[in-house]
């Protein structure tokens, strides 16, 4: 599994590939959002990882320009937060976010929401599930 992680934080990426070992993760890190977001554009991934509060880009524009301008607009992708209200909730609910997830509970989460939609994936074949990461 190829997966972007794009945090602040270089543990993330570490609690990342512990949370889906079982997935023999190959991760890409990046600490900008720029950088992050020219990297999801040039090359395919199965999933990204990013942090809402980036440095030069945010995670939600990073969400919002992938979706809006990529080769893979359905990519699953899971942002991470420090805190969640409800307008972090709304703005990630309308931008097709895959996962919202508390920092904290990156490694109990990730694991469990990857897994249910990779089982979905196999069951509904992949345009199915493509459109299932763009619904959540």
């Amino acid at each position: 599994m190829k997966i972007l992680v794009v945090h602040r934080q270089k543990e993330v990426a570490n609690h990342v590939r512990v949370a889906l070992s079982g997935t023999e993760p190959y991760i890409r890190y990046f600490t900008s959002g720029l950088d992050g977001l020219l990297q999801a554009k040039a090359h395919d991934f199965d999933l990204i990882v990013c942090g809402i509060d980036l440095p030069v880009i945010t995670g939600f524009e990073m969400v919002r320009s992938l979706r809006i301008s990529s080769l893979n607009p359905n990519i699953p992708l899971v942002l991470l937060a420090d805190e969640i209200n409800h307008k972090v909730e709304q703005l990630s609910q309308a931008l097709g976010v895959t996962g919202l997830l508390l920092l904290d509970e990156l490694s109990d989460s990730l694991a469990s929401l990857v897994t249910g939609k990779n089982n979905l994936n196999k069951q509904e074949g992949k345009f199915a599930c493509a459109q299932n990461f763009s619904m959540n």
